[in-house]
């Protein structure tokens, strides 16, 4: 899955931005404060201009310029994250509600769930190695289905799907989120996603579930 690495170019790339434009403002701006402290001193009154075109126009060239860079790295970056996905080799829905998730097994009689706020969290099974297709929607408000490990982040809306596929190489257990404030008990709407080997994948299957090792 792309989506850590991937994010983590990103982020490098729009801190490094940040920082230049905030040490340019401060630069222009203590510059500023240094002429307007400097002429009185040498006799010079402050300057009435009432434009400075050449000036604007370049402020105004070089914003353009930043913002056509973020928009086109972000959407680089999205195409990259989301690209023509492989056919899955199992897929998921993925259920929002107040407050916990559901997730359903498709084709299969299969599914697992939770009361998140006085309950064990439900865990997301997955195979390693294969590609896996999550369709998320929402029963009642948005949701958010937020896994931080992965840095990887989708809404979940009610009337409505939406959808990723991404292969998970590595098997191990992580925490997930909602990030989405959806009511009195979103603080508590977590889950787990655990990837497993393909054979374990299948006895998860063939137990219906059973062995899916949701706990706090």
């Amino acid at each position: 899955m792309p989506f850590r690495s991937t994010f983590s170019q990103v982020f490098s790339q729009f801190t490094t931005i940040a920082g230049v434009v905030f040490f340019v403002v401060v630069a222009v701006m203590v510059s500023a404060f240094a002429l307007s402290w400097r002429r009185p001193r040498r006799g010079r009154e402050p300057s009435k201009k009432a434009e400075a075109n050449r000036l604007e126009i370049g402020y105004v060239t070089a914003l353009a310029g930043i913002v056509a860079f973020l928009i086109v790295t972000s959407l680089a970056a999205s195409n990259q994250e989301l690209p023509h996905p492989p056919k899955p080799a199992v897929r998921v829905q993925v259920i929002g509600f107040q407050w916990c998730w559901r997730f359903h097994y498709e084709g299969l009689p299969v599914t697992v769930t939770g009361q998140c706020h006085d309950g064990p969290f439900p865990t997301l099974v997955l195979p390693a190695g294969q590609p896996v297709e999550l369709d998320l929607t929402s029963i009642d408000v948005i949701h958010a289905f937020w896994l931080p490990y992965l840095r990887f982040k989708m809404y979940a809306y009610p009337g409505h799907t939406n959808f990723f596929t991404t292969t998970l190489t590595q098997t191990g257990r992580w925490l997930g989120r909602c990030a989405q404030l959806c009511g009195l008990y979103h603080y508590q709407m977590d889950f787990y996603v655990q990837v497993v080997s393909p054979a374990a994948f299948r006895q998860f299957l063939r137990s219906g579930g059973s062995a899916a090792g949701a706990s706090r």
